[in-house]
């Protein structure tokens, strides 16, 4: 049964490099490029959203990939916008590293 309670933030949903089609759900100006789970996993703790990582996962469309997925608690925010705060953390989180 899935759980109702977490949204699933695959890598690709992220990625600068990906194009639409291929699962990217932000606009360029809030993707970084190739964001890893950790990194993801990291804003997610830094935005207060109970991250768990599943590493062994597969992005549906690229069943061969295992890239594996962050499960983020939901909130009572589109995923959309939770997904463009995690894009955004992630690329002040590189430009202060």
């Amino acid at each position: 049964m899935p759980r109702t309670d977490r949204i699933v933030i695959w890598p690709n949903y992220l990625d600068s490099a990906a194009s639409r089609n291929n699962g990217r759900r932000v606009t360029k100006r809030h993707a970084p490029k190739s964001p890893t789970l950790d990194e993801i996993a990291e804003a997610a703790r830094t935005l207060d959203l109970d991250p768990v990582v599943e590493q062994d996962k597969a992005y549906p469309a690229f069943w061969w990939k295992r890239d594996g997925r962050v499960l983020v608690k939901k909130i009572d925010a589109p995923k959309s916008s939770v997904l463009r705060e995690i894009g955004s953390m992630i690329k002040e989180m590189r430009r202060t590293d």
